[in-house]
């Protein structure tokens, strides 16, 4: 990556993530250092730091082993079956946003503080991680593998927020100018039945 001009963003030493292929996080760990060493402010920003090298690190072993990260957006022909299966326009329109326009999604850890409110929060994308909001009085007061733990199963969360794909055997057999003609007609057929 460096050969391409890429820079990579700076390794910590006290936060690892990797990365998975889907551009999330699969493992996080941080150091018994962690919580000393940057303010409370700065927890949730010193996990994306580290969430940016993993991303950088993924990707270079992949381009060195001469393949590309997968595409996080659909192809037409992969989006069609989910899309003809909505059964109003905001269904239909909702998914297309999802699929096509990276729509944040935000959960939250299952933690709440003395007033109700979440201790994390999580924002990401269909292509990254987008943002790791913690709570300092209770990332102080538990250990920093619960930290990490929850942010992965927010993660998850995230993972099960997207839409799954559908396989077709007929529509596989279609032309792609077909399929995208199926998905205008119910489009409109949808729009016509609102």
């Amino acid at each position: 990556m460096t050969k391409l001009g890429i820079t990579p963003p700076q390794k910590s030493s006290l936060v690892s993530v990797e990365v998975g292929p889907d551009r999330l996080p699969t493992n996080i760990k941080l150091s018994r250092d962690w919580k000393n060493a940057f303010e409370p402010a700065q927890q949730g920003q010193s996990i994306m730091d580290a969430y940016r090298f993993g991303l950088y690190d993924m990707t270079a072993r992949m381009v060195e082993a001469g393949t590309l990260p997968p595409s996080t957006v659909p192809s037409l022909r992969d989006a069609a079956p989910m899309l003809l299966r909505t059964r109003t326009i905001e269904d239909f329109r909702e998914l297309y946003d999802q699929l096509y326009l990276e729509k944040p999604i935000t959960v939250h850890g299952p933690g709440r503080n003395a007033y109700g409110q979440p201790v994390l929060t999580v924002t990401a994308s269909s292509a990254k991680l987008i943002s790791i909001s913690i709570d300092a009085t209770w990332a102080n007061e538990i250990d920093a593998n619960f930290v990490a733990q929850d942010i992965l199963e927010c993660c998850q969360q995230i993972r099960a927020n997207r839409p799954k794909p559908i396989k077709d055997v007929y529509m596989d057999r279609e032309p792609d100018s077909q399929v995208a003609s199926r998905v205008v007609e119910h489009e409109n057929y949808l729009l016509q039945d609102s």
